[in-house]
């Protein structure tokens, strides 16, 4: 394994400040879990005391990829880019694991995905998931109830799918948005995707929804460059004719704002990049930005909101969700403990090192039940999985939603009142 970024890596000093806030870290106090610990096992494979990339490999997926240590390091340590670029190298140089690599070619896969929705569906639809998750399901693999516990809500039918052919808000008066609708959202979380784009028609967009493909995080995460880079191209190619460009997953975002630093030394994609890059908004982001209607239907319940991480560190946007959520009548908003703290999901992290995923997650779930709020809402499909999850498991009643499902809600009682 080749490290290209040696001066960054060898710019930690030990000092531990990553340990104070490293989720993984907090639970476990163990040095391995922490950036620190990392660095030290990557500075060793570089100078060549260390030849153990299996081991090594396991030790840097015991990371949420948070990215609270980068923010916290005095030294500026890029630790994030340092351990995907690491994984990158492992898996050129192991493999990726067979069931990782079947997940990656089904997230690659429209079609694969459109194809397994409706089973998704019907298999919550029985119950048996809800069954599972109890004593009835206690002689099942740990990951088999870990990947039961954070089943997304799906759909009979993705967002696309029920999308085609709807009017698209036609001679809208200020001007047409690209919604990109990543995968969680197209085929787990169609609702809010879905009042994601009423909200964009209402605020006098025309909305179109190109066919993307998967934004390539899970593919980066696991080391799977290539597909990442691919998919990425395929990404650019759909969305630079507009001039705005949409997306209500924090991920999705944070992912479609890196293409220009991912494609760089692609020639016949590198300007491109740039520029779809320089026009991608979250939709929170996008709302508050270009000064969105103010909702008048009173929504009358306690919310608390969760930072995703790829939204507040990932792309700087803390403010605007909250400013949202305020604005909406009869909501009255209550921040929680450590609103910015991972809550433990991190994309499949939840389902391959599910102990350590419930102990990060507990500790927010507590953390949300003790606001007595009646809804926590947060930017993230995964988040909205994990919260709701860990919530469940306390026997909390607390609802789980994009803040667009509450935005949404509100414009929909404006125009009852107006009848």
């Amino acid at each position: 394994m080749d490290l290209l970024n040696l001066h960054a890596l060898f710019k930690c000093n030990k000092c531990g400040s990553c340990t104070s806030v490293c989720p993984l870290y907090q639970q476990t106090v163990h040095e391995g879990m922490a950036a620190r610990g990392k660095l030290a096992l990557l500075e060793a494979v570089a100078d060549g005391r260390l030849d153990a990339p299996e081991a090594v490999r396991a030790k840097l997926e015991d990371c949420l990829l948070c990215g609270a240590c980068a923010q916290n390091c005095p030294s500026l340590v890029p630790t994030t880019d340092l351990f995907l670029e690491a994984r990158s190298g492992l898996a050129k140089e192991l493999g990726v694991p067979l069931p990782i690599r079947l997940l990656l070619t089904a997230l690659g896969s429209p079609a694969m995905m459109d194809l397994g929705t409706p089973f998704s569906h019907l298999f919550q639809w029985t119950g048996l998931p809800d069954l599972l998750r109890g004593k009835a399901g206690e002689v099942l693999p740990e990951v088999v109830r870990a990947a039961l516990r954070s089943m997304p809500p799906a759909p009979l039918h993705s967002f696309r799918s029920r999308v085609e052919g709807l009017p698209s808000n036609g001679d809208a008066p200020r001007g047409t948005v690209g919604y990109f609708a990543g995968c969680f959202m197209n085929w787990g979380y169609a609702d809010a995707a879905e009042a994601t784009r009423q909200i964009l028609m209402r605020g006098g967009y025309r909305v179109e929804v190109p066919p993307v493909v998967c934004c390539g995080v899970p593919h980066r995460v696991y080391g799977d460059t290539e597909a990442a880079l691919e998919l990425a191209r395929k990404n650019v190619a759909a969305l630079e004719k507009y001039e705005r460009i949409v997306t209500d997953c924090a991920s999705c975002g944070a992912a479609l704002k890196e293409y220009r630093h991912l494609l760089k030394d692609d020639p016949a994609y590198r300007d491109r990049a740039e520029a779809v890059s320089s026009r991608v908004a979250d939709i929170s982001e996008f709302l508050v930005k270009y000064e969105f209607q103010r909702p008048q239907g009173a929504v009358p319940l306690r919310v608390t909101y969760h930072d995703p991480c790829h939204l507040i560190r990932g792309q700087g946007i803390k403010s605007q969700p909250r400013e949202l959520l305020k604005a909406i009548p009869g909501v009255e908003f209550v921040e929680m403990k450590d609103a910015d703290v991972c809550c433990g999901a991190a994309g499949s992290f939840c389902v391959t090192h599910p102990a350590l995923s419930e102990g990060v997650g507990g500790v927010k779930a507590e953390n949300v039940i003790a606001t007595g709020a009646d809804v926590v809402a947060s930017g993230c499909p995964s988040c909205l999985t994990q919260l709701r999850a860990m919530l469940r498991a306390r026997g909390s009643s607390i609802r789980v939603l994009h803040p667009m499902e509450l935005l949404a809600e509100s414009y929909r009682k404006t125009v009852e009142d107006q009848k």
